[in-house]
Formats: structure tokens, sequence, C-alpha cells
């Protein structure tokens, strides 16, 4: 493939470079200079603010300005007469990425071609780094794979991912994505490859400043399935200057095929692709969109308004013969404990859609079953998370579902009820009396778990004043401790599945009136027990990894929080456990 460039390439640049301004000081939204913002960084920005925050570094909250909104769309910026888009000969149907038939799409809309927009041979820095032949404006024919022994596949419909933290959306493109090989490595996300009449108008954003997604928003295949990237603008039409670009042309309207690729390392210091057969994708005012075929006509769910406190939804409607789905992100899970609520229709009800929560960085919170009869769904409480952004990701979409909807909002919110929540309502776990070494500290534990379960702050606080009870180190008030909503260190789970699920142990005190401690792993003589440490794993009040690596801590063991009553009945303290 030729990558020379002509004599006239820097006229060319000019001239687009102020097209592209005039163009851009049109769009809602403000002035170019305002619009300068970087999906690939935001995300990043996501991704690593919680390991910024326990480095001890400051800075002013994420601001998304000056981004267009989900599915805006661009006037020409070349003098070309409009065509139809998707009517070149080289356009080759795809089968669906979930596996039904693709019907053959009604015309698309009018508009310029997307080839107007887009500066023929231009390369994005990251691209011409790689050294993989790749450049805009090439022929999509071209566009194949060259890493010996790797392939790449869709697997699932296109969805957008929008960020909406402060009133001002900003959107990005992603789709499931099968990616395999039998040498080298692959160290970086694939993205999404957009052409449109046999040439490729999009290469995609810079992935290398992130890390691999290893988990999929929406899939219905199995295997080692990642996030295939894209960016909502155009990174064949730069607006200023080389490196470091900052991108904000659209595509236009129309019809296009997608690839899904790959950019593995074969070799030390050689990188190669693994590209996929194209999948048939629609942009319109309402976004970006596979054919797959009505899935049901019928469907009559329908997501709720969003509430007050609402963190992440994904909705997903197949009831067209084009596919919607969108992730949305509205805020982080800082206080409380939030749950899922869900509904999802299908042609056959006894389908099922599983879902996994997790954060940017990784966490895994929750996974579960979602019913596909109508029926409403809601989750336990989502437990962890700290100050992220949550994914609720689709791991599993069988062929039959029309729509699908799932929202993680604090407590009831989406039902538009929040009052009397917290974290301990929904747990299914009781306590026996007869646990405990004596009645009256049985009688002390049951009255501390009812009340916790209850989500009965007043009781709790007149339990822990009434006893003079020391919490988290006598540095705080029970009101403090206890109130609602609920801290970060979600107090009333935590007291319940120490009482109810882990064994307490003598730990010091007056002879004849000792205190017992829960969990007995935070007391000398359990702290080397299997059996200790296995039940603050099945109790949840640790992940396995978190005990293992606070059991190999020789000096200080476990440091989860503990609670202990005397045997006369009174409540001696609620902190995290000491060296």
């Amino acid at each position: 493939m030729n990558t020379d460039r002509n004599d006239s390439g820097h006229d060319d640049n000019d001239f687009l470079s102020g097209a592209l301004r005039g163009a851009a000081d049109t769009m809602p939204g403000g002035e170019v200079d305002d619009l300068h913002v970087s999906f690939g960084v935001v995300r990043d920005r996501v991704r690593r603010r919680r390991v910024a925050k326990i480095g001890g570094l400051t800075g002013a909250s994420l601001a998304l300005v000056g981004v267009l909104a989900f599915g805006a769309t661009q006037t020409p910026l070349l003098d070309r007469e409009p065509v139809l888009p998707g009517q070149s000969e080289s356009a080759s149907a795809s089968s669906s990425p979930s596996g039904a038939a693709t019907q053959t799409p009604e015309p698309g809309p009018t508009g310029p071609p997307a080839t107007s927009v887009i500066q023929d041979r231009y390369q994005p820095s990251w691209i011409r780094d790689l050294e993989a032949g790749l450049e805009c404006g090439m022929a999509v024919a071209d566009l194949e794979t060259t890493a010996t022994g790797w392939s790449a596949a869709s697997a699932g419909d296109i969805y957008a991912r929008t960020f909406d933290l402060d009133g001002t959306p900003s959107t990005s493109w992603g789709m499931s994505a099968l990616v395999s090989g039998s040498e080298g490595t692959l160290d970086a996300s694939p993205v999404l490859v957009w052409s449109q009449d046999g040439v490729v108008v999009d290469l995609g954003p810079n992935v290398f400043e992130g890390s691999v997604q290893s988990a999929p928003l929406l899939s219905s295949e199995t295997g080692d399935v990642s996030e295939a990237q894209g960016g909502a603008f155009t990174t064949c039409a730069p607006t200023d200057g080389d490196a470091g670009q900052i991108f904000q042309t659209p595509l236009p309207e129309g019809d296009y095929e997608v690839h899904v690729v790959a950019f593995p390392q074969v070799a030390s210091g050689q990188w190669a692709t693994a590209v996929s057969a194209p999948v048939s994708v629609r942009l319109d005012a309402d976004g970006a969109h596979t054919a797959t075929g009505t899935r049901g006509d019928d469907a009559t769910i329908e997501p709720p308004e969003p509430a007050e406190g609402e963190l992440s939804r994904f909705v997903l409607d197949r009831s067209t013969d084009r596919v919607t789905a969108e992730l949305t992100q509205r805020g982080y899970v800082t206080t409380g404990t939030p749950s899922v609520t869900a509904e999802c229709e299908s042609s056959d009800p006894t389908d099922t859609v599983r879902y996994e929560l997790a954060t940017s960085s990784g966490e895994d919170l929750r996974s579960g079953e979602v019913p596909c009869d109508g029926s409403p769904f809601q989750s336990e409480p989502v437990v962890g998370g700290g100050e992220e952004a949550v994914d609720i990701r689709l791991t599993d979409v069988p062929d039959g579902v029309a729509r699908f909807w799932a929202v993680l909002a604090p407590g009831d919110s989406a039902r538009g009820d929040v009052a009397g929540e917290c974290s301990a309502r929904s747990l299914d776990m009781e306590y026996d009396p007869a646990n405990a070494p004596t009645e009256a500290a049985g009688a002390a534990a049951q009255a501390i778990v009812d009340a916790a379960r209850a989500c009965d702050s007043e009781r709790l606080i007149q339990l822990a004043t009434d006893d003079g009870t020391e919490l988290m180190f006598s540095v705080e008030t029970p009101e403090q401790v206890f109130g609602l909503p609920e801290n970060d260190a979600l107090p009333y789970e935590t007291i319940v599945r120490l009482l109810v699920g882990t064994t307490g142990a003598a730990d010091g005190g007056d002879p004849g009136n000792e205190t017992i401690t829960w969990p007995r792993v935070a007391t000398e003589e359990f702290r080397d027990s299997d059996e200790a440490w296995a039940e603050v794993v099945e109790s949840g009040l640790l992940t396995q990894a978190e005990a293992e690596a606070q059991r190999a801590d020789e000096t200080f063991g476990y440091t989860g929080m503990t609670l202990a009553i005397d045997r006369a009945g009174t409540w001696r303290y609620y902190s995290p456990a000491s060296p």
C-alpha cells in the first residue's frame, strides 16, 4: 500500500483544518476550542480515578465539556454531491453478530458520503507508530489479517457507551469481540474500523493508552470475550496538528461496514493485525444499529425514567429491524448499596439474560440472571465499587430476546422509593442466639442484628449509646457511624455478616466476663485457622483474594471490621482489627 503524500498535501491540510474549524463553530456546545475532549482520555480518566485518589492526588472532578451529544450529525466539509450511502458494489452482506440471519436493510438516510469528511492517506500518530500498514482512505479489501495464527470476530450487537456525569453526554461505540491467537501477545483492546463504499473512513481510537477490556458489555457468545472500542468521532478527520490529536468530526448518517481489528504483537517490536468479517451498521440520529431482524413486534416492557441517584443503565431493543443498545453511566458508587432492577422479554419466556457488574478498573461486583418472561427483577444489594463508574455487562443474550433493560441505583430509587433503605435490608441472614457463649451475649447480638436488618438507625444508635460502645477507635459517634444514608463502610451489612456469618471467640476482658470478638480470625488463637479464614470469605466480608493477601501479611493478619460483646451482654466495640 502506497503511503507517500503528494506535494499539495500541506495545502489540503490547511484547507481541511479551516473547514473543520468553521463547521465546528456551528455545532451546539460552543467554539471548536471548547470541544477538545478525547473519548480515549475520558475513559482512561475514569479507569484511573481510583488509583489517583489512593496516591493522594487532588484535582477537579471529571468534566466532559463541549462534547457533541450521542447521534449528532455533521454537515459536509467538502463540496460533493450527496449520494445514498451504503450502495457500493463492494459492500458485502454479513451475518448477525448474535447468530440470526441478517435481513436486507431498508434504504438508509441520505446525506454526504463518509469520504467527504476524511483526509485521504492520513495516519493517526498511534497507527503510524504501529507500522501496521493502515491508513485513512485505504481500500477495505486491503484490510486483512497479517498475524499468523490469530483471528478476530464480532460477538454481539454494537452498543453506545454514554457518560452523562455532569449533564453533558459524551458517547463512544463498543462491540463484544472474540480475539484469539497461537503466538505473541495482545496488550490492548481491539478497535472498530469503519468503512463505506469500499473505503476505510475511521481507524478507531488510541487503545494503547488504556488496558485490554476482559469482559463484554453485550454478547451472545462464550469464550475469551473483550470489548472492541470505537470513538463517536472519526480519527480520519484531524482538526489541527498531528501528535496528540483530538478529533471532533462525527461520521455522517448512513450505512457502514464495521470490522473488529486487534493488534497482537507477534514478535519483538513487530505489530500485526487480526481482522474480523464485516458487520453491517447504520448510523442515524438515534445512534448506531446492527441489522438483525425483528425479534418481537409485540414487546411491551419499557425502562423507567431516570430517577435521582441512578448510577448506570443498559437498554437493549431488538423489537425492530435495527438493534439499539446503550449503556449510560450517570454517577459513581460512593455511598450505600445499590441494587439492579431489570425486565426482559423474549419469544421464549424461559430465556434468561446473564449480567455482570464491574468497575472501570476491573473489580467484579455482582452477577446474576434476569428471567425473560416480562416479570420485574431486583438483585441483592451490590457491595463495593469505590468512587468508580460501573458497567452493566450482558454476558449472554439469547437470540429470542426482544427487549431488555437494567438499572443500577441506590435502594429502590429505580422505582422512585429510597426511604428506609440500607445495605442490610435484603440480606437473607438470620441470627441464632444459641451460637453465643451466654444468654446475655446472645440477646445483645440478636438486638444488634435485628436493628441492622430493619435499617433502624434510631435503635442501633441507642444500643451503641447505652452500652458506651467504642466505635472506630472512639473517633466517631454512634450518629456518625449508623446514620442513614450509610457511609462507604456499610456498617449495617457488615454488622450482620459479622454476627451471623462468623464465629466469635474469647479475646481478653475481665476474668469471668471475657470479651467475645467476631470474627474469631481476628484473635491470636485463630489467626492461622483455615476454618476461621474460610468464614470471613463465605460470610461475604472478604473476597478470597483479599483473605489470601491479609493472611500472607504476618504482621497484621486480618484487618477487616470486628465486633465485640462481653459475656454480660455489653456491646464493647465495633472497629477495624488492630495488630
